[in-house]
């Protein structure tokens, strides 16, 4: 006589107990898991990094001179340490617009004539240049909800007509316009130098990347390993759509309307859009320090990466430069040719 096997199924006990232990795998796993992705965009940072080195290296070779920080409006491209200051040397195309030939962006540095076109061009195809994203200025750790921001330019009484938008404000002498720009976000800024050498002009920084001229390898007396050139800037928020003068966001396109370096009124101005200084002396602002995002201050080196930032050095290499990094050596870092001596970091 035949019997039929019983079929014993899970009970609800078991149940539980399989689930309980699911999640156990899952609580120890997700952590790993967080880890290797945090790890593998750092990677992807320094790697963009690596890639503007080399088109920055490209370019010197070319032109035997680092690009400009940013551009004098109407100054050509390149430009060389004897390079006159146009009367509104506020507006400039910046340093990533100039190697976008060099990352595979001909194209698009075609689509205009950046020695013909001011930054503050109202045509379409400049528009249009201006809000356009590139991958590779953009660090994968930082907001990517966000990839093109307006800024609130600086008040202009002498030219109302230039912008997206402006907005009519009244004052002592009569009517002024607020400028509003559409900007392509980067996650990295140009080094100009120590703060005290910038405070009040960008072309006389003693870093890499300067107003108006580009810096050759000759006067880089440090050396070039160990003068840094770029590094990460964070964006402060990943919903800031309109940001003020200053807000811990970055663009690789240029300078706008305001002062040289820093407005003593108003904040920094736009030129701290594309660059940043290690600060000075008696007041570093070492990377992911708590002022190196904030408003009326200047907005210099942040990432969301633990534990530090990611550099780009003169010689091409990428370093990560911890948070804990000595204040002097930092400083030290920031200049091209201040004869000092950086310790191990």
């Amino acid at each position: 006589m035949a019997y039929k096997s019983r079929q014993k199924g899970f009970t609800l006990i078991e149940l539980l107990v399989a689930i309980t232990i699911i999640g156990m795998l899952i609580g120890l796993l997700l952590p790993a898991l967080q880890k290797v992705r945090s790890v593998a965009a750092r990677l992807q940072c320094a790697n963009n990094l690596k890639q503007i080195g080399l088109a920055m290296m490209n370019y010197e070779s070319t032109y035997s001179t680092f690009p400009a920080g940013y551009l004098d409006n109407m100054t050509t491209s390149p430009v060389n340490a004897t390079a006159t200051r146009n009367p509104d040397s506020n507006i400039g195309w910046g340093w990533g617009a100039l190697i976008l030939p060099y990352l595979e962006q001909e194209p698009l540095y075609k689509s205009i004539n950046i020695n013909s076109i001011a930054m503050n061009n109202t045509s379409a195809a400049a528009i249009a240049f201006r809000k356009t994203v590139i991958k590779g200025f953009l660090c994968p750790s930082d907001a990517t909800d966000l990839n093109t921001f307006i800024i609130r330019g600086t008040v202009n009484p002498s030219d109302d007509t230039t912008g997206l938008t402006t907005i009519t404000l009244s004052g002592p002498a009569g009517n002024f316009k607020l400028i509003k720009f559409e900007l392509a976000k980067s996650s990295y800024a140009g080094i100009n130098g120590q703060r005290d050498l910038t405070d009040f002009d960008c072309a006389l920084g003693l870093g890499m990347l300067l107003r108006g001229r580009g810096v050759s390898i000759a006067e880089v007396t440090d050396g070039l390993s160990n003068t840094l050139f770029v590094g990460e800037r964070s964006s402060k928020s990943s919903n800031q759509a309109v940001v003020p003068l200053a807000g811990g966001v970055s663009t690789w396109v240029g300078a706008l309307p305001g002062g040289d370096c820093i407005n003593l009124f108003i904040g920094p101005s736009p030129a701290l859009y594309i660059l940043g200084h290690t600060g000075e002396p008696s007041d570093p602002h070492k990377p992911n320090s708590p002022r190196a995002d904030g408003f009326f201050d200047d907005p210099d080196f942040t990432s969301r990466h633990s534990g530090g930032v990611n550099f780009l050095f003169g010689d091409g290499s990428v370093k990560f430069i911890t948070d804990s990094i000595d204040g002097q050596t930092w400083v030290k870092l920031g200049t091209r040719q201040g004869g000092e001596t950086t310790n191990g970091y």
